[in-house]
């Protein structure tokens, strides 16, 4: 039977593991990483001064949301624009009773944000919600399209290290399928995973959601690698049975 190596946040994974269980299929929950709240060091009562500019809060990611949203002034939510990156992170916002304004018409990466033209209009002043060090292309983007761009980095990205049951699942499976939903995520396995474990992730068909990730992949000497339907755990899980010939 193939194994199903799942290493999105351990939530996702689990959900993801019971869904691929009902489907005959063993999933290896091996989360690289988890959230943490940080401080942003931004005023946000006087993070948009100029009423007379658009104000935009652009969330990157469900936990952009979860993390950032608390943060704004209540009496400005109003006159704020909401944009996002991604399916999930507007149920994420709406679910928190949010409307969002803007939205990529397809694809769910910083470069499909940015084709929106509603973003080309009238440029104001924009926050992006992110993590220590990321979304740099969008907040680049935004500022060729004229806006005044902070970065509220209000969550950081906590390492987790594969424990020797999740070693010996990957070494112990007569065949594979790895999932990947980020670069970080294939960085971590690569620097924790003893040698033998990598070289048979390497070996083995992987899943990915982007283009990008499927790149990086191929370059680290992956052996197949393929692109899901989609980044949530619907698509994942479309995607392994179709691979898997459920």
């Amino acid at each position: 039977m193939t194994k199903i190596l799942l290493t999105r946040p351990l939530e996702a994974s689990r959900q993801l593991a019971r869904q691929l269980d009902a489907a005959g299929l063993a999933a290896i929950v091996m989360p690289m990483y988890t959230f943490a709240a940080r401080e942003p060091r931004i005023d946000f009562d006087s993070a948009w001064l100029d009423d007379n500019q658009r104000k935009l809060a652009v969330f990157t990611s469900p936990r952009a949301v979860e993390f950032g949203l608390q943060h704004l002034p209540e009496n400005q939510l109003d006159t704020i624009e909401f944009a996002v990156v991604g399916a999930a992170t507007r149920a994420r916002l709406e679910s928190a009773g949010q409307q969002v304004h803007i939205q990529a018409g397809s694809g769910f990466t910083s470069e499909d944000l940015l084709q929106e033209p509603q973003l080309a209009a009238n440029p104001g002043d924009a926050l992006v919600f992110c993590a220590p060090g990321g979304r740099q292309a969008l907040a680049d983007g935004l500022v060729e399209l004229g806006w005044k761009v902070r970065r509220a980095m209000v969550y950081e990205r906590v390492d987790l290290r594969p424990g020797p049951e999740q070693v010996e699942a990957i070494m112990g499976a007569r065949e594979l399928l790895s999932v990947w939903t980020s670069i970080s995520a294939l960085k971590l396995a690569q620097k924790y995973l003893p040698e033998e474990a990598w070289k048979k992730i390497l070996g083995a068909p992987a899943l990915v959601i982007s283009n990008r990730i499927q790149h990086y992949l191929k370059q680290l000497g992956a052996s197949r690698v393929e692109l899901a339907q989609g980044p949530g755990n619907p698509d994942l899980l479309r995607s392994i049975l179709r691979l898997t010939g459920r």
